[in-house]
């Protein structure tokens, strides 16, 4: 009797044991989920830049001689006045690194975007230049429409997320449109992804009511989805052959009524006087130049919020860029012999406390203060940039070099033709 008793305790205690065991099993998939959403995401960084408050460099040939570039820049914020509510849509992940709606196991594998036959339409705001509109196959990612166009797509690797509140999740990618009349504009292209893998085109994203197309930091980092919302960092309005736009804001753009519109964000880039007496050089866009002893350099945008403002430098040979941080001195004025030269000492932190210097001459061309870099410290034996002062139709320079600390006077310039040192 108490043999069995013991025996039908065990076993009532080993199956209580089991099923409270049981109750705590993970549910099937929450590992591959949990594993999916921490998967990051590749990054493509197209001509400047900038991700957080990433900021763009724009080559350009020849420094001296005033070329101009004609890529997007990058990021310091500007103010988030809303234009329409971002209701959420049904079934969209938290981001762009969201599972899908539809279960992994049933969800369709899409054709490849690159070597596919989209049937586009019209280039927002440069369908003449760029041709589009129709039929367009793809063959490891470009397609020449027209004469001297190509569509270029799949620059940045698919971004997957529900984006049109129908189940099942949509790709968001980009396509560049480049034509021989200097064009080199990029946009954001929805695709739906068909049962059997099939691409078709949703529409184009970016759609604001103040310009069809934004300067832009196009790579995972830059570009996110949340509730539908594909939200990204903008400059400003593309240019065709001018510097870059320079008025960082972060705008979010939904599938709204069979298009894409803008639903977050400003409405309205700014544009500084070009009176320079009346821009405050503090919280304002600046353009950045960097030259090198070749002759060339890069124009950073350079977006200033209370002095302070933020660029992706170029390391040189392919060694990728260093984000530094940057702070604006006092914006000094002084005649010269071609008008008024406006300047300014720039201060540059790099991540691990490394400091520089650079007095940069700035001019009006375009809509943001260009500025020419007259000198810059770690050059020419100058190891730091004390000051710069107006001497009557002149400019003394306080620098500290391996010999010690020296004046050097300057003759300023109002154009990009450089000042000419004195006594040198």
């Amino acid at each position: 009797m108490s043999e069995n008793f013991d025996n039908l305790l065990d076993n009532a205690l080993a199956e209580f044991d089991a099923v409270e065991r049981s109750s705590y099993l993970p549910a099937p998939g929450a590992p591959a989920v949990r594993h999916k959403v921490a998967v990051r995401r590749r990054v493509r960084l197209a001509a400047f830049s900038v991700a957080g408050a990433m900021l763009v460099a724009v080559p350009i040939a020849a420094y001296a001689a005033n070329p101009r570039g004609n890529n997007s820049p990058p990021n310091v914020v500007g103010s988030a006045s809303p234009v329409e509510p971002a209701s959420p849509t049904p079934s969209v992940g938290p981001s762009s690194a969201s599972p899908s709606s539809t279960p992994a196991s049933s969800a369709p594998t899409a054709a490849d975007l690159r070597n596919a036959t989209l049937k586009l339409p019209a280039f927002p705001g440069l369908e003449d230049g760029c041709k589009a509109k129709g039929t367009r196959k793809f063959v490891n990612g470009t397609t020449k429409p027209a004469d001297g166009v190509k569509l270029v797509i799949g620059e940045l690797a698919p971004i997957v997320a529900d984006l049109d509140g129908v189940p099942g999740d949509e790709q968001l990618t980009t396509i560049r449109c480049q034509n021989d009349g200097s064009v080199n504009v990029t946009q954001l292209l929805a695709l739906k992804v068909a049962s059997n893998g099939a691409l078709t085109p949703l529409g184009y994203v970016i759609n604001s009511a103040d310009t069809p197309n934004v300067a832009a930091t196009f790579s995972h980092e830059a570009v996110t989805v949340a509730n539908g919302v594909v939200r990204l960092a903008v400059y400003g309005p593309y240019q065709t052959n001018g510097w870059p736009a320079c008025d960082r804001q972060v705008r979010g753009y939904a599938f709204r009524n069979g298009v894409f519109r803008q639903v977050s964000g400003p409405t309205t880039f700014r544009v500084p006087s070009k009176n320079f007496h009346e821009v405050d050089f503090r919280n304002t866009g600046l353009l950045m130049g960097r030259g090198n002893p070749d002759g060339s350099g890069r124009v950073y945008c350079v977006p200033m919020v209370n002095g302070v403002g933020e660029a992706d430098l170029d390391n040189g040979d392919d060694k990728g860029t260093t984000r530094y941080t940057v702070t604006i001195g006092g914006v000094s004025f002084v005649d010269a012999s071609d008008g008024e030269a406006t300047f300014a000492i720039l201060t540059l932190r790099s991540p691990r406390g490394e400091m520089s210097q650079t007095l940069q001459s700035f001019q009006q061309d375009g809509d943001y203060p260009l500025g020419w870099e007259v000198l810059r410290s770690g050059t020419n034996g100058v190891t730091r940039i004390e000051k710069a002062e107006v001497s009557g139709s002149t400019v003394q320079v306080t620098v500290t070099t391996t010999s010690g600390k020296q004046v050097w006077s300057y003759r300023p310039s109002a154009t990009n033709q450089g000042w000419q040192r004195l006594g040198s």
